[in-house]
Formats: structure tokens, sequence, C-alpha cells
């Protein structure tokens, strides 16, 4: 898992794999007919850690507040994804190295996670409290970003996404999607006529000429 996260699948010989793990490559091959098992065995091992819990789970089944609910989704992310960046490294292998099987095997962790956040938004929607938005890419959208963000935010503004703790960075993201995603009934009228109407006027924008 190391060595692949680290060099790649192409770059990553079974040689040295069985020379780091004090082991002949017979006896790599023994357990592992093809490099490829070997990556998805490891692969595997870090999507495991990618479940939400039963509380959480019957937290959403629930309808929970979002204004609850959110931070416990975010929070999940934020403990997998930016304490573990081997499994961040290890998925874009999957989909940019291995594209052959990926699917099946993303598909199987992945799923599990994306599909109850879908539906809990959807409902969101349906009530009024989310933003009349697709939740399958709202969804998509809030787990790539929160993937992406500490490794591209750097990249694209010259700075340095840095939080003192996996807290602040659960009440950074969880704030901002919040907002972003959700429509409070407390809010005043005028911003709640605003957050339902806002995929309309950006419709018609797209299609008014200037004059």
């Amino acid at each position: 898992m190391q060595l692949f996260s680290r060099q790649g699948f192409a770059a990553s010989s079974t040689h040295e794999i069985a020379r780091l793990a004090g082991v002949s490559e017979v006896t790599v091959f023994r357990h592992f007919p093809r490099k490829k098992d070997l990556f998805w065995a490891a692969t595997e091992s870090r999507l495991r850690r990618l479940r939400i819990s039963k509380e959480l789970l019957g937290r959403l089944h629930a309808d929970e507040s979002p204004r609850t609910a959110l931070p416990g989704v975010v929070a999940l992310l934020v403990e997998t994804f930016h304490n573990q960046p081997e499994m961040v490294r290890l998925l874009y292998l999957s989909l940019f190295e291995l594209e052959h099987g990926a699917e099946r095997i993303l598909r199987k962790y992945l799923v599990p996670f994306f599909q109850p956040v879908r539906e809990y938004l959807s409902r969101c929607a349906s009530t009024g409290l989310a933003r009349d938005l697709d939740p399958s890419i709202a969804t998509l959208a809030l787990m790539t970003s929160i993937v992406a963000h500490h490794g591209l935010y750097r990249v694209v503004t010259d700075e340095i996404a840095g939080y003192a703790s996996t807290d602040e960075a659960t009440a950074a993201y969880a704030e901002f999607w919040y907002k972003a995603l959700i429509c409070e009934s407390s809010a005043p009228r005028t911003e709640i006529v605003e957050c339902l109407s806002v995929s309309q006027d950006l419709a018609q924008s797209r299609w008014t000429p200037e004059l």
C-alpha cells in the first residue's frame, strides 16, 4: 500500500515490494498471482475504512436537521481522507492507471456511502430545506471537494489550506456546504426566495443576450 501510493502502480515492481516486505518474490506471487491482485488487495484494505456508522446512518434515515447531520457526514470524510492520504492516492491510481476493474471495486465501497447521503439530500430538497439541485451531483461535489481540496488548494491559490485540527477542518467544510446546499426556514423571506429560485435565475441568465 505504501509503495503503490508513493510511486504509482506501474513504477512499483513486485521485486521491490517483496524486498521491503522481507519475503521472496515467489512468495508474493504465491499469495497474489498478478501485481493487479496485490494492488486491489492494498486498495480494498483502505476502502474498508470508508463506512457510515449505524448511528450516522440512523440520523440520515430519520431526516435529522441538516445543521447537525451535514457535519456528521463531513466529519467522516475529513477523518477518512485527510488522515489517510494514501487512500486518496490509491483512489486516483484506481481511476487513472487501472481503469479495468476499478468500477466494480469502487462501487462496492463508495456506493454504500454515496447512496444514503444522496437520498437524504433529495428528501431535504423535497421538503424545502435544501436547494433544488440534483442530489447526485451535490453529493458527489461534497465528497470530491473534501477529497481533492487538501491537495489542490495550494496549486490553484498558491496558499496553504492549513487547519489546526480535523475538528477545525470539519467545521470549515460543514459550514461551507451548509450555506451552499441548505435553505433555512428561519431565514428572511427574501433569502428564502433567493435560495429556492437560484437555479432558475442562473438558467435564465445563460439564455439572456447582452444588449
